[in-house]
């Protein structure tokens, strides 16, 4: 049941890719990061360190999700749209500030 439902969060995860507009809930946020982190470490151990450079494609199926995701995180949060910037400037520094707020109550 728990595997399924991670599973079903970091699948939404890569499907809302494009999504910057909807909201994320803290745990999906959390779990999602903490995959990413995970598997670009993978990642950069088993071929980056082989061939001394990042390819294009992981590095944008990194990136991509990981903004979209942030920035799903900051509605929920109800944070202003200008974190953004602070999203892209420092993703890692901004994420017990997107970790632990709960959501918005929304009518």
């Amino acid at each position: 049941m728990l595997i399924t439902r991670l599973f079903k969060i970091i699948q939404d995860g890569f499907l809302k890719t494009f999504n910057f507009s909807g909201l994320e809930r803290r745990a999906g946020y959390v779990v999602f990061v903490m995959f990413q982190v995970v598997w670009f470490c993978l990642y950069l151990q088993l071929f980056a360190m082989k061939s001394g450079e990042i390819a294009f494609v992981p590095l944008l199926l990194f990136i991509l999700p990981l903004l979209a995701c942030g920035s799903r995180r900051i509605n929920d949060a109800g944070y202003s749209r200008g974190v953004f910037i602070l999203l892209l400037i420092a993703p890692y520094l901004l994420f017990p500030f997107l970790a632990f707020p709960a959501s918005v109550k929304r009518p």
